[in-house]
């Protein structure tokens, strides 16, 4: 039986970009979030310490700390709080390490408040583990996995090719072959 979800009102941004933080956290304000910031993983650990939030959005690279190596830390401090890792470059491989870790999804920069709410609405309406642990990996079938992201930036990017290739680091010729394949 669903639940109808309530919508995110408390945020967490960590972020070592002062301007890209506070712009993001004034975007979510004027949609209703009551979002903090902070420049660095240590900060947004003692930052939860006020309060658990909603919403967490880690940057992956920055100095004294990167994100993706406190990720299980954020995990496992708010078990249920959708957890959004960025980047300034997207691959494949980063995403699986990012998911793997801990985060619900990766999403490259710059990314808009709108962009970043619909994200964490489509993660809130996947089924979520209940151990919150990675999901064990039975095969490790490269086509599956290729499948499986390709779909995942495409959800991401609304159906725009070239926005799904950027996402996925890929040429947005080779990728509209790989979806002409997979038909």
């Amino acid at each position: 039986r669903m639940t109808p979800m309530r919508r995110i009102e408390t945020a967490l941004l960590i972020d070592d970009a002062a301007a890209f933080r506070t712009t993001l956290q004034l975007a979510l304000r004027r949609r209703g979030v009551q979002a903090r910031t902070a420049a660095t993983v240590d900060e947004g650990m003692f930052a939860l310490d006020d309060a658990p939030v909603d919403l967490i959005v880690l940057d992956n690279r920055m100095p004294f700390g990167d994100g993706m190596s406190a990720l299980g830390r954020f995990r496992a401090r708010c078990p249920e709080s959708v957890i959004l890792m960025l980047t300034g470059y997207g691959d494949i491989p980063l995403a699986v390490q990012a998911v793997r870790s801990g985060a619900d999804a990766l999403l490259t920069k710059p990314i808009d408040a709108d962009a970043l709410l619909a994200e964490v609405e489509a993660v809130r309406a996947q089924p979520r583990r209940s151990n919150h642990l990675p999901p064990v990996i039975t095969s490790l079938n490269l086509e599956a996995i290729e499948r499986e992201a390709i779909g995942a930036a495409m959800r991401q990017t609304g159906g725009v090719v070239a926005q799904a290739a950027k996402v996925l680091g890929i040429d947005r010729r080779t990728l509209q072959r790989k979806l002409r394949r997979s038909v």
